[in-house]
């Protein structure tokens, strides 16, 4: 089985909470704690999410560059299962988001945005002993590289590693479909997916990427 995450990249908690109703709703299997609500709320951010659903994991957002021990801690304290990290903050810096990992159980997810060499770098990765690789095509990338999609480098950097792999990045329902379809372990899918709707339609897309992702064996 393979994993939806809702990103919840809102400003406020109220926001938040409202959007991972629907996906909870929905099926919807992790929840993101995004960068958005992060910048916007902090902390409280997280604790909000933790504390209405229990059960959930929770993936904090951070996208960090600087400081991978101590913004991994203070995530995991309010509630997070998964901290990002970026692979281009190097390695001090994911090292440290592993000893926080060792010392308080906070796992490293660790994000190739803007890597050049998305294969090399996902090796490394492994081979540095981080739980889980995000390949993402950011905001401004897709916006302006239309030919681009977040699933270019999917099939080869799965069977050059053995970690699992969540692919990000402006997803439609038929990408999300294709990305398990070619191995992703998980999909990250930022909502509302329908452009201006935060109801039934947003839910019916939801449990059709739900629905795939329960699909894979």
């Amino acid at each position: 089985m393979a994993f939806v995450q809702l990103s919840l990249d809102c400003p406020t908690c109220e926001q938040a909470l409202h959007l991972a109703r629907l996906g909870v709703q929905a099926g919807v299997h992790w929840l993101e704690a995004g960068t958005g609500l992060l910048l916007g709320s902090g902390l409280e951010g997280i604790r909000v999410l933790r504390e209405a659903f229990p059960t959930h994991p929770i993936i904090a957002d951070t996208k960090t560059m600087d400081g991978g021990y101590p913004l991994s801690k203070w995530c995991g304290k309010a509630g997070a299962d998964y901290a990002v990290i970026m692979s281009k903050a190097g390695e001090h810096v994911i090292r440290g988001a592993i000893r926080c990992r060792e010392e308080f159980g906070t796992k490293v997810m660790v994000d190739t945005m803007y890597e050049t060499d998305q294969i090399g770098v996902c090796k490394w990765c492994e081979d540095l002993g981080v739980d889980y690789l995000v390949l993402h095509l950011g905001f401004e990338e897709r916006a302006a590289e239309t030919h681009r999609s977040p699933l270019d480098y999917l099939h080869q950097v799965r069977t050059a590693v053995s970690l699992p792999i969540q692919v990000v990045g402006g997803l439609s329902v038929e990408d999300a479909i294709e990305a398990f379809q070619l191995g992703a372990h998980s999909v990250a899918i930022g909502g509302p997916i329908v452009p201006g709707d935060e109801g039934p339609k947003m839910i019916q897309q939801l449990q059709r990427i739900v629905a795939a992702a329960e699909s894979v064996r």
